[in-house]
């Protein structure tokens, strides 16, 4: 006899908990954040680009072509897989690539920075609303850069940067490069050693409108912690707990506040 729940099952009494409890804004008193959260976060319009993103992860969960590489979900061990198995354990999920569509056509984000490609679906998601738009990509797996390369050949509508290598030697490079830093995504689930380091480069170049993106803030104790130091961080004004999402503004017009969000 089981008596302590399994995760998954804490997980959903969690999830409705949140659908009932924080759904459509409620509670939310500011103006700015109550706009994001009902006409962004629970926005539910497919727009043009998604067709075009999600078709092409179907064609790549069909390769089969095998690929060796270091799992950091198991502390570096190398695994071999299909590109397909790749694609869907690690690629981001189609909601979760329509937000960060959402937020960056929403803030107007023009230099987008992004830790962690995973075969470069997230990357398309971030830099499909417009054209013009300035993104670096750091990746630290050279067999996902190569497909991530190949994806944006393929359905990119605006040229990627995409560097390959650890990220504590790449990321002061790339924020000198970035004239203004306005939007960061952290898909960085396995870097828990190092996240609080990038987390504070990062910020030391972000402005009123910039916004940041976590990736799993909820995945495991220490990403958990990592939210939590986010979340008391000076410079922070609001946080969105997405759950499976965090989102960090540093509005100075807006006062410091945490929200919890259904999502």
């Amino acid at each position: 006899m089981q008596i302590i729940p399994k995760i998954s099952t804490l997980r959903k009494g969690s999830l409705l908990y949140r659908s009932i409890r924080y759904r459509r804004g409620f509670g939310v008193h500011s103006p700015f954040v109550f706009n994001l959260i009902t006409k962004v976060i629970e926005e539910k319009c497919s727009y043009y680009s998604f067709y075009d993103i999600e078709l092409l992860r179907k064609q790549l969960l069909f390769r089969e072509e095998k690929i060796t590489y270091p799992d950091w979900q198991n502390k570096g061990e190398l695994k071999t897989r299909s590109i397909g198995e790749i694609v869907k354990r690690e690629a981001i999920k189609p909601n979760h690539g329509a937000l960060l569509f959402r937020l960056t056509n929403y803030f107007k984000s023009k230099n987008i920075l992004q830790l962690g490609t995973t075969m470069g679906l997230s990357t398309l998601y971030l830099t499909s609303y417009a054209t013009g738009l300035k993104c670096i990509a750091l990746e630290n797996i050279p067999e996902f850069a190569t497909i991530a390369r190949q994806a944006f050949a393929k359905e990119g509508r605006n040229p990627v940067d995409l560097r390959i290598g650890n990220y504590k030697d790449l990321l002061p490079e790339a924020l000198k490069d970035i004239s203004s830093l306005d939007f960061v995504f952290f898909n960085t689930l396995y870097e828990q050693q190092n996240n609080l380091w990038l987390f504070n480069e990062c910020i030391k170049h972000a402005q009123n409108d910039t916004v940041f993106v976590f990736e799993g803030i909820k995945a495991n104790r220490e990403m958990r912690e990592f939210w939590e130091e986010i979340r008391i961080c000076p410079e922070v004004t609001v946080t969105l707990d997405l759950y499976s999402l965090g989102i960090v503004l540093f509005n100075k017009k807006l006062h410091k506040r945490d929200y919890i969000v259904y999502f």
